[in-house]
């Protein structure tokens, strides 16, 4: 049987939990924007459907944390086993600081690079970063970007989307607390389906993701607001 894909984006996952009233943030909490994709109508089919490129784009802004970092850390997993924890930059301090107002942003893409390797591009303001990764045989095609491994809402207040355009979400991440933030996974698989909704609305700690639901490979990446 054709198994088929199922991409539950974080926009169209949390839209049904948009008339919860969001709990206020902790004065040390930071404030995630994400955005997925292009406005552009063209761009975003050429990009998700031809050349087959996720894109983020991220925006974390607190004006307590002016000259704080957005520590991010990345860890692979084969076959439930971790391999050791890596800095993303050597150069944390001068790529991953928030700026004098407390705001910190940078796109990140990913996508199938070659057959059996996948490309990860970090662009910040001072500079970018490209992480490679071998892909599972046959597999390349299937991996998939998530940051909605949490719970983000639709930004309030809630305006009409324009045709093509994304909508922006949000939540708030507690400063000093590692998290997982995105993670690059491949679906999980059922008769005839795979899926990537049933993964992230789980609450499965990532580091069970191959026990409970047989994911062979993922990369992780964690943030730490520090």
């Amino acid at each position: 049987m054709k198994a088929f894909l199922l991409y539950a984006f974080a926009g169209w996952a949390t839209v049904a939990h948009a008339q919860r009233p969001p709990a206020a943030p902790a004065p040390d909490s930071v404030r995630m924007a994400l955005h997925f994709g292009s406005d552009n109508a063209e761009l975003h089919q050429l990009m998700a459907r031809a050349l087959h490129v996720e894109k983020w784009h991220v925006d974390a802004t607190n004006p307590r944390l002016a000259g704080k970092h957005f520590h991010l850390t990345y860890q692979e997993y084969r076959r439930g086993v971790a391999e050791a924890e890596k800095e993303l930059v050597g150069d944390v301090a001068r790529l991953l600081t928030f700026d004098a107002q407390g705001r910190f942003s940078f796109d990140v893409f990913a996508h199938q690079a070659a057959e059996s390797r996948l490309e990860v591009q970090f662009l910040f303001a001072k500079g970018a970063n490209i992480k490679s990764f071998e892909a599972l045989p046959g597999k390349g095609a299937l991996y998939s970007l998530r940051p909605d491994i949490w719970p983000y809402r639709p930004r309030q207040p809630a305006t009409a989307l324009g045709p093509g355009q994304q909508p922006t979400l949000e939540r708030s991440f507690a400063a000093g607390q590692k998290v997982p933030f995105l993670v690059y996974t491949l679906p999980y698989e059922q008769p005839g389906w795979l899926l990537y909704c049933q993964l992230v609305q789980s609450q499965t700690p990532v580091k069970d993701w191959y026990s409970a639901f047989n994911i062979p490979h993922f990369i992780v990446y964690n943030l730490t607001v520090e």
